[in-house]
């Protein structure tokens, strides 16, 4: 797929749109891979070729997530959250600036911690404390503690995007919704009740802002559904296949949708049937130029071709079990 970044994401909905295929040259990029204590940069071309060969790897003891957005590096550790830029990233390297640092408070053990991207704040959820906290995207200022009263233990949050406003996105086994990250009863404010009702989970909640909508997955006792918060109104819908297992979303506003754990099913650009229905996945990517990484469970990664539907571009094996993916572009 031809080098989208950094066209403004509505445009690029449309490029992608008239795509028929992947394109040559590729997109320039790397694709960040963080799990057991360290982070190693492949890049994208030589996942989707089939030679896994990392062109760097940072030692990061204690890593629980890691996200990408506007040219930084988020890594998340149970005492602290870290910004690194990507100026000076390529395909052949990646050179460890010093970082932006932002502490936990004392009492925050924010172990099993993940985060979530905003339009202007990140979001890292602390389940184990029950606590979460907002940084600015730009790595300045201090964190900002949201207000969960009200919420219960189990909750998924992410950030709802609604004009200039990050707002707290919940979802529970009864409920998914939205409201100001510091004032639980001010507004804008919108909550609906699950139907049906979620019986294991909630087990991921994510933003798509290019069509200002926000996705989670739960599960019945007898199969995983995705519900869609768009506008006042929530739907939902059966994906992957029968005997529910905790899944995940991996979303890219341009690049696609799909839904994975036991199996994975895409969503979009086209809406595929359950793939690979008895393999276990444990992390994915979708990246901004169409791609599909997946993690399974027996440390190896998967690549898929989204556009114009899923196509096996090879499976490769890791030698270690990652368990967040970020998709940097590079020059």
């Amino acid at each position: 797929m031809k080098k989208l970044w950094p066209l403004p994401l509505a445009l690029l909905g449309l490029i992608l749109s008239a795509c028929t295929g992947s394109q040559e040259p590729p997109l320039p990029a790397l694709v960040a891979m963080g799990g057991e204590g360290e982070v190693r940069f492949f890049r994208a071309r030589d996942l989707q070729g089939g030679t896994p060969n990392p062109v760097g790897t940072w030692n990061t003891p204690g890593l629980q997530d890691l996200a990408h957005s506007l040219g930084r590096l988020y890594l998340l550790f149970p005492d602290r959250l870290e910004a690194y830029s990507t100026q000076g990233f390529s395909e052949d390297t990646v050179p460890q600036p010093s970082p932006t640092q932002a502490a936990f408070p004392n009492d925050v053990d924010c172990t099993g911690g993940y985060l979530r991207l905003g339009q202007n704040r990140l979001l890292a959820h602390c389940p184990g404390a029950g606590r979460a906290f907002l940084w600015s995207l730009d790595a300045s200022g201090n964190l900002e503690e949201a207000d969960l009263t009200g919420l219960p233990s189990g909750v998924r949050l992410a950030l709802f995007s609604q004009g200039t406003l990050d707002l707290l996105a919940y979802m529970s086994p009864q409920a998914l919704g939205y409201r100001p990250p510091q004032n639980p009863s001010g507004t804008p404010r919108l909550e609906k009740p699950l139907d049906p009702q979620a019986s294991q989970g909630p087990y991921d909640l994510q933003l798509d802002r290019l069509r200002e909508r926000l996705l989670g997955l739960a599960a019945t006792a007898t199969e995983v559904r995705l519900y869609t918060l768009e506008g006042d109104s929530l739907t939902s819908q059966k994906v992957l296949g029968d005997f529910p297992q905790p899944s995940h979303l991996a979303l890219d506003p341009v690049g696609g949708m799909a839904v994975y754990g036991r199996g994975f099913q895409v969503l979009l650009p086209k809406e595929s049937s359950v793939q690979q229905e008895f393999r276990t996945y444990t992390a994915g990517l979708v990246s901004q130029d169409g791609y599909l990484y997946l993690v399974v469970q027996e440390q190896s990664l998967e690549v898929y071709d989204l556009v114009p539907s899923p196509a096996f571009l090879g499976r490769q094996a890791l030698d270690f079990s990652p368990t967040s993916l970020a998709f940097i572009p590079v020059e």
